[in-house]
């Protein structure tokens, strides 16, 4: 329970900062002897909470005073507070607040991204949505506007019933509030700041019930060089094979499928590593685009070693070394919260060698036919899957006459997997028994052997007991119906309404003006390493990082549909992938064109016209019949050139 409660405390310690500039809540006298101001209110919201809500009274009393005294610390569990609001943004000079210091916006992180721009950009005040996002110069907030959306927060603040509806809240109204306006810039939004306090405070708890960390170790916490983290990352290998090599004939039916299973293969790891070690939805830092940043404790270690290999076993026998997550790791003490970015870069280089040393983890003896078969005992004709290799004594091989192939159970299932997001509103994910994990029928099959099943639905069609497992997707709404979350991405497909199917890519051809071509769009962001790397200097916090990640996805991963919406290019446009930092599309030529262009000038708007924040794109254009795996090539090959390319005197 207490792990429970410092989790809770971590992300709500400074809620009080956006009650206070409402200037509407006055602070109750048993609260006024407390010297910072914040605090206060903090504690007076739960107090309040507690005595109306369910999921509040649940909750010990010890939580009021977790986030009363985070500033004056009166013994080691409220230290943990202490530290964590420390380290998340290495802010450590207190005292009370200035005045008119409510009146200071959230400043872009994309802003401040190498020396700064000149020009002084900020964020209004309104709860996240996939259209929001984007700044405005010269904002001024005034304690109107903060009541006003304190007031939308409390309202739905009364109908959270657990802490993942918490989580969820917290980010759809906090994203646009700055976590501090006084001696520093405001940078950081206080929902970053919630989310980094409460995955560090969950490690050092960790790390104090096995001993690793003592009283003696907290009072020494500024200068404490000992370890006590781990930064975790993995990165999908092999995605642009797996999508794109599948025959060209009904290739709209399986290629957002197969990307679909990527992303939520990834999701699956990522809820599979934090439920084995104990960790929570916080301590995702990010996950997108195939790869993922996990903050674990120390004693994590050994565990998430033997994860690795257990995960790469797995993968290895689902999909014969066509798709490899490489999952490393490194060791932090609380000094290296100071230059983060630093560490960020670290653990990248060390997944891209274990990338060149796939399987390791298993080991050569123990995985060797694994690895280099041979695979199967030969087949005849139509007795074997024609896109993955696997023969029918391992799974069920029935002949398709769409795409004029023989198919085993697990590839057909990514045809059934883009037919359920074809126009799905709610993605519902649920714990499961773990599946026998040596028979593989289709996709779930694969998610079950980690204990989770995803299931895409229309919102009408989400059962009142399953709504606690549901994430609605691209709207923020999620509480009216009691949904657990909500999930930002580009998942719905253009279809024909009439007759509830999709478009396949030669109708889609069919659309575009003139000669009746399909264009492939392929983009990225430039020298995205190095944003992270150099772009944030000496102010490299883990709050940042995550806020930059974080920033880049609402983009890719959310307005992206909004930008299609309202230019009514949901029946031109075949969206592959977006998140991250990347986006393969396929269209009608003309209106894909409309698309690049729109979405760059988009992008520069919401990167405040950084001059260093950019991205390039490649195009082709061909027949809607032409090899899918060798037009994807092309495009890939498109791009490369666009990135390399210099305008002259450059």
């Amino acid at each position: 329970m207490l792990r429970d409660t410092l989790y809770l405390a971590g992300l709500l310690h400074d809620i009080g900062k956006f009650v206070e500039r409402s200037k509407s809540y006055p602070v109750e006298e048993k609260y006024k002897h407390i010297r910072v101001g914040h605090p206060k209110y903090s504690a007076q919201l739960l107090d309040v909470l507690r005595q109306k809500n369910k999921f509040f009274q649940t909750l010990p009393d010890e939580i009021i005073d977790l986030v009363l005294y985070h500033h004056e610390p009166r013994n080691d569990w409220e230290k943990i507070i202490q530290l964590a609001d420390w380290l998340s943004s290495k802010e450590r000079e207190e005292g009370d607040t200035k005045e008119r210091y409510y009146t200071v916006p959230l400043r872009p992180i994309f802003s401040r991204l190498f020396d700064g721009l000149d020009k002084n950009f900020g964020y209004g005040l309104a709860p996240l949505s996939i259209s929001e996002g984007f700044p405005k110069e010269d904002v001024a907030l005034d304690n109107s506007q903060y009541k006003k959306l304190v007031d939308s927060f409390l309202e739905e603040l009364s109908l959270v019933q657990n802490e993942n509806q918490l989580y969820y809240l917290l980010e759809k109204y906090l994203w646009c509030v700055p976590a501090q306006t006084t001696n520093y810039v405001p940078d950081i939004s206080l929902y970053d700041h919630a989310k980094t306090t409460a995955a560090i405070a969950l490690c050092l708890h960790a790390e104090y019930e096995e001993g690793s960390l003592t009283a003696e170790g907290f009072r020494k916490m500024d200068k404490n060089t000992d370890e006590h983290f781990m930064l975790i990352s993995g990165d999908v290998s092999g995605i642009q094979d797996f999508i794109f090599n599948i025959p060209s004939k009904g290739a709209a039916k399986s290629l957002k499928g197969h990307s679909i299973y990527i992303a939520l293969l990834t999701d699956v790891i990522n809820r599979y590593l934090i439920r084995e070690m104990g960790l929570k939805e916080a301590n995702i830092l990010y996950n997108g685009g195939g790869n993922f940043y996990i903050l674990a404790p120390k004693i994590c270690e050994e565990k998430f070693r033997r994860l690795r290999a257990q995960i790469s076993e797995l993968l290895l026998e689902f999909h014969r070394g066509a798709i490899y997550i490489a999952l490393d790791y490194i060791l932090l003490s609380p000094s290296d919260f100071e230059d983060f970015n630093d560490h960020w870069e670290r653990v990248k280089q060390k997944v891209n060698f274990r990338k060149n040393r796939k399987w390791a983890e298993i080991g050569l003896e123990k995985g060797y036919g694994s690895i280099f078969g041979p695979f199967g005992v030969g087949s005849k004709d139509n007795e074997h899957c024609q896109l993955c290799g696997v023969e029918k004594g391992k799974r069920a091989i029935t002949y398709n006459s769409e795409v004029e192939k023989s198919y085993c159970t697990f590839c057909t299932s990514f045809m059934n997997l883009t037919n359920s997001i074809k126009d799905a509103e709610c993605l519902l994910i649920k714990e499961v028994a773990f599946q026998d994990r040596h028979t593989i029928r289709d996709y779930q099959d694969v998610f079950r052997s980690f204990g989770f099943e995803y299931h895409f639905k229309k919102r009408q069609l989400v059962k009142k007991e399953e709504a606690e497992f549901a994430f609605l997707l691209n709207d923020t709404q999620f509480l009216k119906e009691g949904f657990r979350g909500y999930r930002l991405g580009a998942y719905q497909l253009p279809i024909k309404k009439e007759e509830d199917q999709q478009f396949n890519f030669e109708e889609i051809s069919e659309k575009s003006i003139g000669d009746q071509k399909l264009a492939l769009l392929k983009l990225d962001v430039d020298n995205l390493g190095n944003l992270f790397l150099n772009g944030l200097g000496e102010k490299s916090t883990v709050s940042r990082i995550t806020s930059l990640s974080r920033m880049l996805a609402l983009y890719f991963e959310g307005y992206i549909n909004h930008l299609i919406r309202i230019n009514n290019w949901q029946d031109y446009l075949y969206v592959v992938f977006s998140g991250g930092d990347d986006t393969f599309i396929v269209g009608a030529w003309d209106k894909v064109l409309d698309f690049a262009q729109e979405f760059y000038n988009k992008f520069r708007e919401f990167t405040c016209y950084h001059p260093q924040v950019t991205f390039s794109a490649g195009i082709g254009i061909f027949r809607f019949d032409y090899p899918v795996i060798m037009s994807s090539q092309l495009t890939e090959e498109a791009l490369e050139k666009a990135k390399n390319y210099l305008e002259e005197g450059e």
